[in-house]
């Protein structure tokens, strides 16, 4: 009896026709670069990791183009929206993108929605490039995390010096911006569920084990703060002052944090660690800070809580919110936020002797970290 029923029968796009060509290419261009490396006395290790980056880079473009065109090739001609098959086909549009290994051209279909009424190329939503742009999802997840921590001139330099990988000021902020907006739909995406209590599996892990939690105390942190950010005034202060108008340079970001007594550790060095917190930031005003806190709050333990603590720096905004989601929260101020001012009125009362402005603020630090914050308000009414 024939035994090929039984063999494995290769798929007919398993195959990468252009990868055995570019290995050998490879292979001869990077064996050429060590050997230039390994002959140079003034050249050490650092050469040869930048040889072998730079000669492999072509490779992985060559492979990583030839992929993702058979991946478009087999993206069935469906609209990714509504599911609808597409009619008038076309194919071969061409289309390039910016890759981590550099420049690679795409050939996609083309089809018109009826129901959308609008053209579709369904390879693009299949390689997560559905949106406007010329970067790969890798390109713009880096470059959304490189200007999260630099600023964009400095995030372009880092991320050419360690990809290979040049982008343009416009890219880089476009492309931060673009991930940015897909995390905050993703963010009120995430809180609409918890709201219509469909969120389980969003619940910190221990909180979703059958077993009944010990009890325990939720702590909730609010705070804002004023920041200065590229806007459409930058570079135009002159021309908005001379048209009578302060350019809008500032802008209120408004924060908060929640957490369990439960979840409190101390390192071997006595360091305070907090093994799980939640945290929510927004520029969206005090309404959507009082959505995003509550469900995070609800992520960790707010319906289960036996003790609600609502901490804040005394401004009114924040009780409001506390009295509107958090019902059932004992409210504390906030003592370093009180210390701050305090210090203020003892150096106005003792402007010249601080050894007679810490004497005064002695008794109200400890009555402050006693959680006697009203007894310390009543107190300075005599001054």
């Amino acid at each position: 009896m024939s035994t090929r029923c039984c063999e494995t029968v290769p798929h007919p796009h398993s195959s990468f026709e252009g990868l055995a060509k570019a290995t050998h290419v490879w292979q001869e261009r990077l064996q050429a670069g060590l050997g230039r490396v390994i002959n140079a006395n003034e050249q050490n290790m650092g050469h040869l990791e930048e040889e072998i980056l730079q000669k492999t880079r072509e490779l992985e473009r060559a492979v990583l183009q030839e992929a993702s065109q058979k991946k478009a090739d087999l993206t069935p001609p469906v609209c990714p929206v509504c599911k609808n098959k597409l009619s008038q086909l076309t194919q071969g549009h061409e289309r390039s993108y910016q890759t981590r290994f550099g420049e690679v051209t795409i050939l996609r279909a083309r089809g018109w929605c009826r129901k959308c009424k609008c053209w579709r190329f369904p390879a693009d939503h299949a390689l997560g490039l559905s949106e406007a742009g010329s970067c790969s999802p890798g390109v713009q997840e880096m470059a959304a995390l490189a200007v999260s921590k630099l600023p964009v001139a400095e995030a372009g330099a880092v991320i050419e010096r360690l990809t290979g990988v040049k982008l343009s000021r416009a890219t880089l902020d476009r492309e931060a911006r673009r991930q940015g907006k897909k995390a905050q739909n993703k963010r009120q995406e995430m809180d609409e569920q918890m709201g219509q209590g469909v969120g389980g599996e969003q619940r910190v892990k221990d909180l979703r084990l059958k077993k009944p939690a010990e009890p325990f105390t939720l702590v909730i942190e609010l705070d804002a703060w004023n920041i200065r950010e590229r806007g459409k005034d930058w570079g135009q202060a002159e021309a908005r002052r001379a048209a009578g108008q302060e350019p809008e340079w500032w802008r209120w970001v408004y924060g908060g944090t929640c957490f369990r007594l439960s979840q409190r550790v101390k390192t071997e060095g006595g360091r305070s660690l907090i093994l799980s917190r939640g945290t929510v930031m927004t520029r969206g005003g005090t309404d959507a800070l009082k959505q995003q806190l509550w469900a995070e709050a609800m992520r960790h333990g707010l319906g289960e809580a036996s003790d609600v603590l609502a901490i804040g720096d005394g401004a009114v905004w924040i009780w409001n919110i506390v009295g509107d989601r958090f019902g059932q929260a004992r409210q504390r101020l906030d003592p370093w936020h009180a210390l701050e001012h305090l210090w203020a009125v003892a150096h106005a009362l003792h402007p010249e002797d601080e050894a007679a402005a810490a004497a005064w603020i002695k008794p109200l630090k400890e009555k402050l970290l006693a959680g006697d914050g009203v007894e310390v308000i009543d107190g300075l009414t005599a001054y």
